[in-house]
């Protein structure tokens, strides 16, 4: 018995030791300085050329089966080891393309939201690979919804979302943007569904019950802007070359909501040059897509909140349109340089809203950065003013970016972005160095230090008077405010200023359009001068709890749960139940779990409705909980 006792314990310190080497083995490799932080791979050694992808997806299991063929380059000679990164894909098989010989693979332990490395033993020879897998029904880029969550209400529907860093639930790859390349696909659905993806199509093959969908990307991309949607959807043209897609049942609001998209893209193309891509289709995604768009080249995915019936929010499809320059054609080469990618682009989206709004172009471009302002000052209180990620560029080292996600790259990007222009003497002279900047740099993945390097060659006396490290590695608030022209914030600013000392007539919008009430209204949750009485005494004139504007309703919400009014308490669950952008969900969960009164009910709303939310979005605001409940 003794014995047995012995080689028990002596079985069981193996397999503690096995355990320990293994989780080592792992926290070692993200340890190890690659050119990514939060890739396991290394794009210094071996290089992603081309990919093809050909799937199955079985909806009714929530996965997708088949193989990715990767074409890769060995920048280093001497390397005999492939290193993808992947998380929760089941890998069948690895085999040489040419010879069809079988590869040798491991795959390591799961680390935390980075996934599991997976190992290649190379051959001499071997310049590509067929890697046959299946995704997880949890991937976390992968969301499937049931039939009774589609408006239809007839056929399950299937959307990724892979930026920044879920790529790897779908195929497995080098999930870096520091890596470009162009891809084809295959994608076999039952009928009657449609697949589309962040390329151009070519074509459709019918085969009895299933019909396979083709699909060419020629321009390289990163591996986040892969994209793919399953489902019951329609198009309409809007023009040549835009078309908008959606749930057949909402297609005709789709349809006038993004009417001008071709006029935008236009306007884009005045600023910043050519549009590369061919195609600029949208498609309006069901509620529970977590944020108010996702660039893919091709395919941009928008939220249905944008669908105010007056196209008073389509600013987000000027951002998303230039994400065409900025972002995916020029891009950030990890996410510790998010900036790059969103507050350029942030800044060009307003360049494109001035370039159509014409002689009052400026107005509303300074217009649209004041009330960005408030979005980062917001952010800035949630992760604390000294936190490191408030800075323009971070440390991502053992960071997952989607903590690090917030306004702060996106409006202290754009406000130092203006600033580097009026050093320089304004539009006239920084538009020219955009587009240049944009042609010099087409195609490339690029740090900070690639960008300070362009402008110090373009404008050596102004990059003099710049402070570069308070700019870039300072946390909390930009280091300088740009002054703004106001003249169109005025007005909002009156109309606060009224209501806050509970002054309020029903002709104090009259002459606010629609982006201004909105603003107005975020500067009302900023007073503490505001009382309940007031609140209810607006509410009762204007009816903002009522509002179809899903902006309007966001901000009057915020304004409600400020002063404890108990009935907007439902209408703010209802909001964020029937919704799932990221933008709104998680600062009305937050403000509601300082309530009190009002916080177990918030925290049992979201369990009750954990399914309908994205994978991200419950994610994030299952971290949200958490850490109200430690203050």
């Amino acid at each position: 018995m003794p014995n047995l006792q012995k080689l028990f314990l002596f079985l069981i310190s193996v397999l503690i030791g096995i355990w320990i080497m293994k989780i080592y083995r792992v926290s070692n490799a993200m340890s190890q300085k690659r050119p990514d932080p939060s890739s396991f791979s290394d794009s210094s050694k071996i290089r992603t050329t081309s990919l093809h992808i050909k799937l199955s997806a079985d909806l009714d299991a929530s996965v997708l089966k088949g193989y990715a063929t990767l074409t890769f380059e060995r920048i280093d000679k001497s390397c005999n080891t492939l290193v993808l990164d992947s998380k929760d894909l089941k890998i069948s098989k690895v085999v040489d393309t040419q010879s069809e010989n079988s590869l040798e693979f491991t795959v390591d332990e799961k680390y935390k939201e980075f996934g599991s490395a997976v190992s290649i033993q190379l051959k001499a020879n071997t310049n590509a690979v067929d890697i046959s897998y299946e995704t997880s029904a949890n991937a976390s880029g992968i969301q499937v919804l049931s039939p009774d969550q589609t408006l239809g209400g007839k056929h399950p529907y299937l959307f990724t979302q892979n930026q920044a860093i879920h790529a790897r639930s779908m195929v497995p790859c080098q999930d870096t943007p520091g890596i470009k390349a162009p891809y084809t696909a295959e994608i076999t659905v039952a009928k009657p569904l449609v697949a589309v993806m962040s390329a151009v199509s070519e074509g459709v093959e019918e085969s009895g019950s299933t019909r396979t969908f083709k699909f060419n990307q020629k321009t390289p991309i990163p591996s986040y802007l892969i994209a793919l949607v399953i489902g019951d959807i329609v198009s309409r043209e809007i023009s040549h070359r835009v078309k908008v897609w959606s749930e057949r049942e909402n297609i005709d609001d789709c349809f006038y909501e993004f009417g001008e998209t071709e006029k935008i893209l236009q306007a884009a193309e005045e600023v910043a040059g050519p549009y590369v891509w061919g195609r600029y289709d949208l498609l309006v995604l069901p509620p529970s897509f977590p944020y108010g768009g996702m660039e893919n080249p091709c395919l941009t995915f928008v939220t249905p909140t944008l669908l105010a019936g007056d196209r008073s929010l389509v600013n987000v499809v000027a951002h998303e349109i230039a994400h065409s320059w900025t972002g995916n054609l020029v891009t950030n080469a990890n996410w510790e340089h998010f900036w790059l990618n969103e507050g350029f682009t942030v800044f060009l989206e307003r360049k494109i809203l001035a370039q159509i709004a014409g002689k009052d172009g400026e107005k509303v471009r300074s217009f649209a950065a004041l009330n960005g302002l408030s979005g980062l000052r917001y952010a800035i209180e949630v992760f604390g003013s000294n936190n490191p990620l408030t800075a323009l560029t971070v440390n991502l080292d053992d960071v997952d970016p989607d903590d690090a996600f917030s306004a702060v790259p996106y409006e202290k990007g754009c406000n130092f972005l203006f600033y580097l222009e009026s050093l320089v003497g304004g539009p006239a002279v920084f538009d020219p160095f955009l587009r240049e900047y944009i042609q010099t740099y087409a195609h490339k993945s690029i740090t900070t230090d690639v960008f300070v390097a362009f402008y110090k060659s373009k404008f050596v006396e102004a990059a003099r008077r710049v402070e570069w490290d308070k700019w870039l590695h300072s946390p909390g608030l930009p280091y300088r405010i740009v002054g703004y022209d106001d003249s169109l914030q005025k007005n909002c600013q009156r109309v606060k200023e009224a209501w806050e000392n509970g002054h309020v007539s029903t002709s104090d919008i009259a002459d606010l359009d629609t982006k201004q009430l909105i603003s107005t209204l975020t500067m009302l949750h900023d007073s503490d001068k505001l009382t309940l009485k007031t609140v209810r005494k607006i509410n009762s004139m204007f009816h903002f709890s009522d509002s179809k504007n899903a902006e309007i309703l966001f901000s009057w919400c915020r304004v409600g749960i400020k002063v404890r009014d108990v009935s907007i308490v439902d209408v703010a669950l209802k909001f964020i139940t029937k919704q799932g952008r990221m933008k709104f969900v998680r600062p009305l969960y937050r403000d509601l779990l300082k309530w009190e009164e009002y916080r177990q009910r918030a925290i049992d709303t979201f369990n009750a409705n954990r399914k309908f939310y994205h994978n991200i979005c419950r994610m994030m605001v299952e971290k949200d909980i958490q850490s109200s409940e430690k203050k």
